[in-house]
């Protein structure tokens, strides 16, 4: 890769933003958005997808770069499928990488503090499509040291736990009390 295009792609928070100088920012760069009434009325380009690469993570980070550059072929990829079947609406690809593209291209705003929370390692769609159907048992510890703030840790753990499981997924979960061998375990299904 030359250094004149070691950056360059279109980030989806930074398109069509300006640097105190007047310039574009980097991985921004002018970027034709236009209302669609297939998309309900928002600004989009029906030419590129644009991508975004979530808060936590650097997006300059070679393998990411590397990556989008060659995914960058799914620009031509998503335009046919839209001309082919014209009731199509967003088409995205999810990296393992971290990194999302989404066609059409469309600005992505951050939150009030600057934040994009969204990863698509977190969605049901990739997690469903990048894993195979688990069974999964998860045991609670419920004796009585696990009191306030530890129980309500574990709850949210457990909770966090079943957020990742898709639709194919098999789960049990077994409250356990360890510390007296004398009870059996209550189950919850």
């Amino acid at each position: 890769m030359s250094e004149k295009h070691k950056y360059e792609y279109f980030n989806a928070v930074l398109i069509n933003e300006i640097d105190e100088e007047g310039n574009n920012v980097e991985l921004g760069g002018e970027f034709i958005l236009q209302p669609n009434d297939h998309f309900n009325n928002l600004s989009v380009n029906l030419s590129l997808s644009v991508v975004q690469v979530p808060t936590n993570m650097y997006n300059k980070d070679s393998a990411i770069v590397n990556d989008v550059y060659w995914s960058e072929a799914l620009n031509k990829v998503f335009v046919d499928n839209f001309e082919r079947d014209p009731s199509l609406i967003w088409q995205y690809f999810g990296s393992a990488k971290g990194f999302f593209r989404q066609y059409p291209g469309i600005k992505w705003k951050p939150d009030e503090h600057g934040v994009i929370a969204f990863d698509c390692r977190n969605r049901k769609w990739y997690i469903q499509a990048a894993t195979s159907p688990k069974d999964v048992v998860i045991l609670v510890d419920v004796s009585g040291s696990m009191k306030g703030l530890r129980l309500t840790i574990a709850r949210q753990t457990v909770s966090s736990i079943l957020d990742t499981l898709g639709d194919d997924d098999f789960f049990n979960i077994i409250a356990v009390r360890p510390h007296n061998p004398h009870l059996r375990p209550i189950f919850f299904f």
